[in-house]
């Protein structure tokens, strides 16, 4: 007997939506962050001060904000995913780094309502982070794909080329390639 509601059918369903939800997820709160950032930076200035006071300038806020905000533009519009996805490793990992060189504005180990509020930056790290493999991933596993065909039809056109102009062996070694003689 056929039932309507299949684990594996959810499951695979879950795969496919998890790349996105967590790339435009990501690209949602960083926008949303860094319109805060523009829209008020004395908070930010005010922390800063606490804890990396030669960055606790209104001026470097605006400039977080901005990079903030098109960070969250760019990851949900999908362009330059795995590079955008860094830059906010980088971001995520500059507010951590306030648990380090200030543990007392943090209340570090027994958190205070700061170090809540920073701590969330581990788990949007790992997100980052996520979102650079898989698109790393998926990238490779495209060029892969294209290579591949490539090999199989002789046409060295989408064969990855050096700057001579001449087709490229990606083959690791002692792998067989099926490339053609030019």
């Amino acid at each position: 007997m056929k039932t309507l509601f299949s684990f594996k059918t959810l499951f695979s369903f879950a795969e496919r939506l998890a790349g996105p939800l967590l790339r435009i997820s990501l690209g949602l709160v960083l926008l949303w962050i860094g319109s805060l950032h523009l829209q008020n930076p004395h908070s930010i200035v005010v922390l800063l001060s606490l804890s990396l006071p030669f960055l606790a300038f209104s001026t470097f806020v605006y400039v977080l904000g901005a990079l903030e905000v098109i960070a969250g533009v760019l990851l949900i519009a999908g362009l330059w995913v795995r590079y955008v996805a860094l830059l906010a490793l980088v971001l995520f990992a500059g507010t951590l780094t306030i648990f380090v060189i200030a543990p007392a504005v943090t209340g570090f180990p027994i958190l205070n309502l700061t170090g809540q509020f920073l701590l969330k930056d581990i788990v949007l790290a790992s997100a980052a982070i996520t979102v650079v493999a898989r698109d790393a991933a998926m990238h490779e596993a495209k060029r892969a794909q294209r290579t591949h065909l490539a090999s199989r039809s002789g046409d060295h056109t989408l064969s990855p080329m050096n700057s001579e102009g001449t087709q490229v062996n990606d083959a690791a070694p002692g792998e067989q390639t099926h490339s053609h003689p030019a």
